[in-house]
């Protein structure tokens, strides 16, 4: 197939698809004004929609293994520990310096 077969194919899908008219020029086509309101505010808000969805989403969760989430909790603990003494290091520091300088 050559190019140009190729080209003429493409305008004949394109012509099928109503976005080149007879004569291969593009048809611009506007799009429809959407209303102030969309369709879901319309309806409202449903708690049993809502829970449907919510259950449907969580089922595409992937859960981690055994051996994963005890690694994850293992690197939680260590850094609250690691940041908890940072913390507890710079307060300690900062009140006795304000106690140098207040004295």
């Amino acid at each position: 197939m050559s190019m140009n077969d190729l080209n003429r194919e493409q305008k004949r899908l394109l012509q099928r698809q109503g976005t080149l008219d007879e004569e291969g020029a593009p048809v611009l086509r506007r799009e429809p004004r959407r209303t102030a309101s969309a369709p879901s505010q319309a309806r409202g808000f449903h708690p049993r929609q809502f829970l449907d969805e919510v259950i449907l989403e969580l089922r595409k969760v992937m859960k981690p293994k055994r051996p994963e989430l005890i690694n994850y909790a293992t690197v939680v603990f260590f850094t609250l520990a690691f940041v908890m003494a940072l913390v507890f290091g710079l307060d300690w520091l900062f009140a006795l310096g304000s106690g140098h300088l207040f004295k």
